[in-house]
């Protein structure tokens, strides 16, 4: 394969990660909103917010740890695509 083909497909696969990372941290945030707008909802409409606040305390911290492993994996391929990049031009 020539250099610049491949040069081609890792930018794609770039472009693909990079979405999905902010893809995912765009649902969490939306998820979040959403859940402590149930809260609000709630409270002004006399109900109870215990249901919304149960869900909340699990769905929260459970979306936000899935992104955050998500981000970690993505940042770490980077620094070992880097690194071997580097290692293979010095040689």
């Amino acid at each position: 394969m020539s250099k610049m083909i491949i040069i081609t497909q890792r930018k794609i696969i770039f472009a693909a990660q990079l979405i999905s990372l902010s893809l995912i941290w765009i649902f969490v945030i939306a998820i979040a909103f959403w859940i402590l707008n149930l809260i609000s909802l709630s409270i002004e409409l006399d109900d109870a917010p215990g249901a919304s606040i149960g869900i909340s305390l699990i769905a929260i911290p459970v979306f936000i740890t899935l992104a955050s492993l998500l981000t970690y994996t993505f940042i770490g391929l980077k620094k070992d695509e880097f690194r071997l990049l580097k290692n293979s031009s010095e040689e």
